[in-house]
């Protein structure tokens, strides 16, 4: 008997066993199911705030106030210096005319002006700079500070670096919480399938007898494992996908909210791969620690 009809016929016998116990087969498929679907909820957060995170670095702006003596000269230089930096994506200069059109657009602030009879701005530079260059700021802001044509320089340091705290935080605590839900549901999957795997015993035991090696007499078992998994992570792709698209239609009725399901294909894509591989990891983790039970190895 060469390897293909051997391998074949522990897959076949795999899913003949998942159709024989169905009622341990649908516990270990609801067991997966809920599981997954409760750490789709730490992914899910995961997954938003590295979309934000990364939206924003995108738009990530710093201000630089020119002081009122700059002259053209004074201003080309600094333009040049900012568009060398391969931090900077783009240099726009906006004149104290421009900014002041802008604020005089609330009512309180024209009259304000009015009264003062002159124009308080200064011109400024806005720049865009790259992703991730929010992080590798410190030189360049300290050379701006110390030319003595800036007067100021704002690029939200402090709100970005609480933001990127909040973030790392949330993460650290999803991920012990969600290593928590599937450590548990592993124990429960364990046990479940090692109730299956003792009703079995007799048919191991003949196979034993009759002289198959032991990859075959437990592939079976394992495939079967894999194959609950793979089925709790297939339902909880389905229920995902229809509860999205179902709250997604729900929240635009609200003023928008809908952006908070509103993430690109690829990053839900990966988010139900990534439930998939931990789906099938749970089941077939689940049959090999049930292999290893006391009982079961003595029986092999």
């Amino acid at each position: 008997m060469n390897l293909l009809p051997r391998l074949l016929f522990v897959l076949k016998e795999g899913f003949l066993q998942l159709l024989r116990a169905r009622g341990l087969s649908i516990a270990v498929v609801v067991i997966v199911a809920a599981t997954l679907l409760q750490l789709s909820l730490f992914l899910g957060i995961s997954r938003v705030l590295d979309h934000a995170l990364g939206a924003a670095r995108e738009k990530f702006e710093m201000a630089i106030f020119l002081a009122p003596a700059s002259g053209a000269p004074d201003i080309k230089r600094i333009q040049e210096m900012l568009t060398s930096d391969n931090r900077v994506a783009s240099v726009k200069l906006v004149s104290k005319e421009e900014s002041l059109d802008e604020f005089r657009k609330d009512p309180e602030i024209d009259r304000m002006v009015q009264a003062l009879g002159e124009n308080p701005l200064t011109d400024s530079l806005t720049v865009i700079l790259k992703k991730d260059a929010a992080e590798s700021l410190d030189d360049l802001v300290n050379r701006l500070k110390a030319d003595p044509n800036v007067e100021e320089v704002s690029y939200g340091k402090n709100e970005w670096e609480t933001v990127a705290r909040l973030s790392q935080a949330v993460r650290w605590v999803g991920l012990f919480l969600g290593g928590f839900v599937f450590l548990t549901a592993l124990f429960i999957v364990t046990n479940t399938l090692a109730l299956a795997l003792w009703a079995r015993r007799d048919d191991y035991i003949l196979l034993s007898r009759m002289g198959a090696p032991l990859w075959m007499r437990w592939g079976p078992y394992l495939w079967e494992g894999t194959l609950q998994g793979f089925l709790g992570s297939l339902l909880t792709v389905v229920v995902l996908e229809g509860g999205r698209h179902w709250a997604l239609s729900a929240l635009q009725r609200y003023g928008g909210l809908d952006i908070l399901l509103n993430l690109p294909a690829n990053e839900w894509g990966g988010l139900y791969l990534t439930l998939g591989l931990l789906g099938m990891g749970l089941g077939t983790l689940g049959a090999l620690f049930a292999l290893r039970q006391k009982w079961a190895r003595e029986i092999r």
